[in-house]
């Protein structure tokens, strides 16, 4: 594998010509160099390389990220274990949507300037700079960089329904493909319908650059404006670009007892690490959604719930990339066989963070509070009180108080617990227990109560719910 040079992403990192590079972990390694400032400037050749385009992507995948960023495997790994401090553009790879029911477009700015490249065709090394190799601080040395700019204006909608989802997605890549167009000979002109204008008006814009600006742009027509500055920002030489793609050469090209990574990461296993996060991302934007329903704002048990569901899964995220930052350097120095690293994963499928069971929690969760909303329309009107505090000052403010509470909503659950006990001791039990929302008797109780408190409303001082 060493024998290899290789070509990667600088993910906003400063690279420069010579500087030396550990393609074990990842890691730039400052101080030391084989060449000093004049020898570097004596084999450096500099090319023009001008090019720009724009490219719009409708997905907020790690995948699709991957790709606009063009990140091969073995770094997505890298970034996705937690071993690279991404910069500048690449900040973009870690914004998230918040919502499962949220519309996201993404527009992308890229540009190159220069190409400058090391010739090191037969270049034998003194005593000294065969010393900083023997460190076996490094597996490779920097002999070419590609300087430009990438930009991302990355356009959220609010949180919709369901159902709006597909449509409005639809709308907003429609509006957002014209951005190019909205650019005549370096200046704005936004022509948009009434429709597209009101549309355009919803979304909120997060910019993340290699461009130094003034102020980050927040809405689409602020967005539109920095757009059409970014060619200048990059300076009329290109003064101003950043090094966006890096050719490494191996050190054992100078000496072959030199450092190297001994093996990979195979594609198959960052495949399974990248579907194991979005899974856990997924689920997290899908609890964002039930946190925002009124219903759950309105119970605090459900509240507590649910954000304690999200902790425990941000949680079991931070503990697997920090097994990967361990493992996956370890396993390039041929320490540890790759196999580690995939148990790790396939562990998750018989522990309480599995597909299944985060999924079955949230559709258990999602049914009960479907049952508690469809309790509160029959009782329109009630007033709810969240906690004891709430319901004392009830009681004592009126004569007579009927209170309806959901008694079943007080227990503690067991898949919660389950979850955080694994967090200490991943060699826990799951525990197997069926949620009250799916009890046939529980479900006619509360219905029935729930229609028999409206005579009781009309004819009692004050009636109450509460959890």
């Amino acid at each position: 594998m060493a024998s290899d040079h290789m070509t990667i992403a600088a993910l906003g990192r400063p690279f420069t010509l010579g500087m030396l590079y550990d393609a074990r972990s990842e890691k730039l390694v400052p101080g030391p160099r084989l060449w000093n400032d004049e020898t570097l400037k004596q084999k450096t050749s500099e090319t023009p390389q001008p090019s720009s385009y724009f490219e719009m992507s409708a997905s907020d995948s790690i995948e699709s990220k991957s790709n606009m960023m063009n990140i091969e495997a073995s770094l997505k790994a890298s970034f996705l274990g937690g071993l690279i401090k991404v910069g500048g553009s690449a900040k973009y790879l870690n914004d998230q949507k918040q919502f499962k029911n949220q519309s996201r477009v993404t527009c992308q700015y890229k540009a190159t300037t220069n190409f400058k490249q090391l010739s090191i065709d037969q270049v034998t090394l003194d005593t000294e700079q065969m010393e900083v190799i023997k460190e076996g601080l490094a597996t490779h040395v920097v002999t070419g960089i590609l300087y430009g700019a990438n930009a991302f204006f990355v356009f959220d909608s609010e949180k919709l329904e369901a159902s709006q989802v597909q449509e409005i997605h639809g709308s907003m890549q429609a509006v957002i493909k014209k951005i190019p167009s909205l650019n005549i000979k370096g200046k704005v002109d936004i022509k948009l319908t009434a429709a597209e204008k009101a549309l355009t008006d919803t979304f909120s814009c997060k910019f993340y650059g290699d461009f130094i600006l003034k102020s980050n742009p927040a809405t689409f027509v602020a967005a539109v404006q920095t757009y059409v500055e970014l060619p200048q920002l990059l300076g009329t030489k290109g003064e101003n670009s950043v090094p966006v793609k890096v050719w490494l050469m191996p050190l054992k090209s100078f000496d072959p007892k030199a450092a190297e990574p001994m093996t990979g990461i195979s594609i198959g296993l960052v495949i399974k690490v990248q579907d194991a996060l979005e899974d856990l991302k997924e689920t997290q934007r899908r609890c964002n959604d039930s946190l925002e329903d009124k219903v759950v704002k309105s119970f605090p048990v459900l509240h507590e719930e649910l954000s304690t569901f999200l902790k425990l899964c941000g949680y079991y995220e931070s503990s697997l990339q920090q097994t990967m930052a361990k493992k996956i350097p370890s396993i390039r120095a041929g320490k540890e066989d790759e196999s580690s690293l995939d148990e790790v994963f396939e562990d998750r499928n018989k522990s309480p963070f599995s597909h299944e069971k985060l999924t079955k929690w949230l559709d258990h969760k999602e049914r009960e509070i479907n049952i508690i909303r469809s309790c509160m329309d029959i009782m329109k009107g009630v007033k709810i009180v969240p906690n004891q505090s709430e319901l004392e000052r009830e009681v004592f403010g009126n004569n007579e108080v009927v209170c309806f509470v959901f008694t079943s909503m007080a227990s503690a659950d067991p898949c919660l617990e389950a979850m955080g006990q694994f967090l200490n001791s991943p060699k826990c039990a799951s525990t197997e227990e069926e949620p009250w929302s799916y009890s046939d008797e529980v479900l006619r109780e509360m219905r029935y109560k729930a229609t028999f408190s409206r005579p009781i409303q009309k004819n009692t001082s004050s009636l109450a719910v509460t959890s």
